[in-house]
């Protein structure tokens, strides 16, 4: 087969994400694999109005600025492990809906994705963009548990 393999790996940041992605490398140092990093940022609530406060906007900017330099972070590290063809997007929006969405518009061959792995109140109240990403990606979602 000539066409890439495509992967995408999506991101959190989070301790529970850390072997998704040592996964997503495994995967993406196979030829003909490129790597897709995502990591999504929620937008300000709506209770908070049309007009933003000042200081809501430099917290927004610095978390910005924060997931840009992590994600140059997570690339390098990729790239460094051997992985040939690797590049990295931060959105805003509900995560598994830009999940779901960025991997069909990529379009993704597999999802790679950490999960924290909450049970019982926890994810009744959380609920579960792993579960949510599962029940509704078009290709197949890895889920991978933190050690």
């Amino acid at each position: 087969m000539s066409w890439p393999l495509r992967i995408l790996h999506a991101t959190d940041f989070s301790p529970a994400s850390r072997p998704a992605f040592a996964r997503a490398v495994e995967f993406g140092k196979q030829p003909r694999t490129k790597l897709f990093v995502l990591h999504v940022m929620m937008p300000p609530s709506p209770f908070l109005g049309s007009r933003l406060p000042s200081s809501y906007l430099e917290l927004e900017a610095g978390a910005e600025r924060d997931a840009a330099r992590r994600m140059a972070g997570m690339v390098t590290k990729a790239r460094k492990a051997g992985v040939k063809n690797v590049l990295s997007k931060v959105v805003t929006g509900a995560p598994a809906e830009e999940i779901i969405r960025r991997a069909r518009r990529w379009p993704a061959a597999l999802i790679v994705m950490g999960t924290h792995g909450r049970s019982g109140l926890g994810r009744a109240f959380m609920g579960s963009v792993a579960e949510r990403v599962l029940q509704g990606a078009a290709c197949p979602v890895l889920t991978v548990r933190r050690r």
